[in-house]
Order: C-alpha cells, then structure tokens, then sequence
C-alpha cells in the first residue's frame, strides 16, 4: 500500500510509501510548492494544514510545537519540514499556510 499526497494550493499529487520524510517528497517535487527558510523547525515558513491522515504521521516534538505556539497555531497546522510519514494510509491532504 502506498499513500497519495496532496498539496493546496498547488493541487499537485504523488505517491508515496511510509516510512518518508516529506521535506524529502517536497524536494523531489518542487511543484508541491511549499515554501522553506530554514528547514530545522525554528521559522514556520513551512507551516501546512493536515487536512486528512494525521494518524499517519509521526506526533510533533518540543522543537516543533514551540514554533507553531509563536504563531498562535493549533491543532492539525504543523510544519512541513517535520513531517514524517510513519505508516501508509489512503491520503495525505496538506494545504500550504500563507508564511506571512
């Protein structure tokens, strides 16, 4: 089984199997068109809406959810250059965040 990626707002899609790093998938395809600065979990240029598979990734460290406080956000909003896919599932629908 693999997983079908999907970005917003760039509608672009791709096949992935689990274990993955999706800073690794938005490398390969840069149509996915998530923005980065600095890819370490201290900006939230990166910061993405899970819309559908949230069970399929891997929960935010210390590191991570201290940036998404700074801007105020919670629940499923995460940053990109974090996720990890750690086990397949149908679909994995993320919406890219206005990083301004």
């Amino acid at each position: 089984m693999s997983t079908r990626v999907r970005f917003e707002p760039s509608g672009f899609e791709t096949e992935v199997d689990a274990p993955v790093a999706l800073i690794d998938v938005t490398d390969e395809h840069p149509k996915a068109d998530v923005p980065y600065s600095c890819r370490s979990a201290s900006c939230g240029t990166c910061r993405v809406e899970v819309i559908a598979g949230a069970d399929a990734l891997v929960p935010p460290d210390d590191d991570e959810q201290d940036v998404l406080e700074i801007f105020g956000d919670e629940g499923p909003v995460r940053l990109c250059c974090q996720l990890e896919l750690a086990k397949d599932t149908e679909v994995l629908h993320l919406r890219v965040l206005d990083p301004y």
